[in-house]
């Protein structure tokens, strides 16, 4: 039988933004991160997570996830930041799906605001995700200096793809396990569905 204890050699494959630098970089399965251009890739917004991150130099983020992106987590100690934690798929860029968080809050500001459009949009794209573009980036300047926000766009809308789980990007464990307040039942009429929309064509080479 298999102590499951120590390092086990594995890590997850994830991207990130360098708002500092205005460099993105993605982390394979040699744990070496290699920089990158700006990315198009499928973005799985049906499973995001948000919650509380603390990322430390040369070590696994702390993540305190919130039971529901309506339900926030309380804040779980010092040095903590309102965050995201999203799969993403893209062959080209990433060699496949990757993990993409942050706690900046430039780029979780432009999350937000993506995700606003993906909730507006989605309807007319029912059963598909949506394809992101990072087009360029914003210079901020505030009490920490200049730090960059990533700029977005939706491109297109595809199926998911296969190697793309329908899942929670993020462990049970790391769930906030108290207690959230109980949910008010709000009775809507019901509403006409339309069919969905014919599928346009997808532009692979993109991701």
């Amino acid at each position: 039988m298999t102590l499951h204890i120590g390092g086990l050699g594995t890590v997850k494959p994830h991207f990130k933004f360098n708002a500092k630098a205005d460099k993105w970089f993605v982390r394979g399965a040699d744990g070496v991160d290699q920089e990158m251009g700006r990315p198009t890739f499928v973005a799985d917004f049906d499973n995001i997570a948000t919650g509380w991150l603390l990322f430390r130099e040369g070590q696994a983020p702390e993540r305190v996830i919130d039971a529901s992106l309506s339900s926030p987590a309380p804040i779980p100690g010092e040095g903590y930041k309102r965050g995201f934690v999203l799969m993403a798929y893209s062959p080209k860029f990433f060699g496949g799906a990757a993990e993409f968080s942050s706690a900046s809050t430039h780029v979780a500001n432009a999350i937000r605001e993506l995700y606003g459009e993906f909730e507006a949009e989605r309807s007319a794209h029912r059963g598909q995700l949506p394809v992101i573009a990072c087009t360029g980036s914003q210079a901020m300047r505030d009490k920490h200096g200049t730090n960059y926000r990533p700029i977005f766009k939706i491109a297109q809308w595809v199926d998911r793809p296969a190697d793309l789980p329908d899942r929670s990007p993020v462990e049970p464990s790391e769930v906030w396990q108290g207690q959230a307040a109980p949910a008010q039942t709000v009775r809507t009429p019901a509403q006409h569905v339309p069919p969905p929309p014919p599928k346009a064509a997808v532009d692979e080479a993109l991701f």
